[in-house]
């Protein structure tokens, strides 16, 4: 094409770089875009489930979209996605934490609702284009007190399809929360509620490990209870709580050790690959919210936080007596970074919250 890279730098890369990173298409069905620069294009990849249904199995990424320059040397948008047609023109409008994509083309993964993209979460204009907004990810922040390094990590859901997680820390707490998929999950970890391992004893006897979680779940219970009260009476709301130096993660990280895993007599896996030792477990609170019949239901679910390896944490789900393993995400992510702590933690609350204009969730 005979173009310099000054012409590259100037036309393409300069006025398109608020787009590299990651992103989330704002509607009910959420999955994961990764926006990268591939030699002369900047190229949009969407998050597809595995060909090999396992959780340990790579991350597949599909094109979605190219930016790239004409024989004019200028920028033009081309949509790759669609099930009968090749890649087409395209609208989109680039913000520096969103963007949208406005495209005439409406065939668009209409007939794989369990590969993560449905028509119906799409928007569409009475005139037949498909509008589809962006919000920006951040990749948590990383401390050296963390048990494990932070990020992104893979959960086969029964047996079907795998999602993806975020696991970041909070001072006493970590969290796991889900950024694939329609429902709003959250694994709350507490720190401070260390789940003694006794040579991996206590994994033999499921009812001697639900006593011991639910004597910790109604000691959290009264907790929150009690500092709601307090709270409730010195102000109206409440910020979200930055990772702090010294956490608790660190001094639980200086007592671990290494015991024999067995999942408990009754506890559902799919996942049989699991590792046979682990290091520490905590007790953890799932919350997830659905909407049902137009109104948002949660439900809340006390079970137990394993960590493996730094590659490897499960969960065990007490009431549904489930097992569910989960594993990093081994891509490498560019522009990931938050420019603040403060811009994570809105960020990681609006991914709670859902899409503008639906009913949100209480504050972490």
């Amino acid at each position: 094409m005979g173009v310099s890279y000054r012409e590259v730098y100037a036309k393409l890369l300069h006025p398109c770089r608020h787009i590299l990173g990651l992103w989330q298409p704002d509607n009910s069905y959420r999955t994961l875009l990764k926006v990268v620069v591939d030699g002369l294009c900047i190229t949009g990849w969407t998050c597809r489930p595995p060909l090999n249904i396992h959780v340990d199995s790579p991350t597949q990424f599909e094109p979605s979209f190219r930016i790239h320059l004409t024989e004019r040397k200028s920028a033009t948008v081309e949509c790759m996605e669609g099930l009968h047609s090749r890649p087409h023109n395209c609208d989109m409008q680039i913000q520096k934490d969103r963007f949208t994509t406005l495209c005439k083309n409406t065939d668009h993964r209409t007939d794989l609702p369990m590969r993560g993209w449905c028509l119906h979460t799409m928007l569409r204009e009475a005139w037949g284009r498909v509008l589809v907004t962006y919000r920006r990810l951040y990749l948590p922040p990383r401390h050296p007190d963390d048990l494990i390094r932070p990020g992104l990590f893979q959960v086969e859901y029964e047996g079907l399809i795998v999602k993806i997680a975020m696991l970041s820390f909070h001072g006493k707490y970590a969290r796991v929360t889900k950024i694939m998929g329609a429902s709003k999950e959250t694994l709350e970890i507490h720190l401070m509620h260390r789940i003694q391992l006794r040579d991996g004893g206590i994994f033999r006897n499921f009812n001697e490990l639900s006593r011991v979680v639910q004597e910790i779940d109604e000691q959290v219970i009264r907790e929150e209870e009690k500092k709601g009260r307090k709270k409730a009476r010195a102000m109206t709301g409440r910020a979200l709580p930055s990772p702090a130096a010294g956490s608790p993660a660190g001094a639980a990280a200086s007592e671990e050790q290494s015991v024999r895993f067995v999942l408990p007599v009754g506890v559902f896996s799919i996942n049989q690959n699991r590792s046979r030792t682990c290091r520490m477990c905590f007790y953890g609170v799932d919350t997830v919210t659905v909407t049902r019949h137009g109104f948002p239901y949660t439900r809340r679910c006390p079970g137990v936080f394993i960590l493996f390896d730094e590659n490897h944490f499960g969960f065990i789900f007490l009431k549904e007596k489930e097992f569910f393993l989960y594993s990093r995400v081994q891509d490498t992510f560019k522009n990931v970074e938050a420019p603040s702590p403060q811009a994570f933690l809105k960020m990681l609350k609006n991914i709670q919250s859902g899409p503008p204009g639906r009913s949100s969730l209480h504050a972490l």
